[in-house]
């Protein structure tokens, strides 16, 4: 795995966690909270691609 894609998992798992703190832990939730922060760090890599801070390789983009 290589460092962006670890970056990437950790970011993910970070948010997960706070969305679920968000939900007051709601049980059964943990893959909705989850896929939530897939979908946040989507939405965030695209912003930044869109404002030039950050260019991402297709490959890695998918990944």
């Amino acid at each position: 795995m290589s460092k962006n894609q670890v970056q990437k998992q950790k970011w993910i798992s970070d948010t997960a966690y706070f969305n679920s703190i968000k939900r007051e832990l709601e049980p059964d939730q943990a893959l909705k909270n989850w896929l939530d922060a897939e979908q946040q760090y989507q939405e965030l890599m695209q912003k930044r691609v869109k404002s030039g801070l950050v260019r991402i390789n297709q490959s890695y983009a998918s990944a």
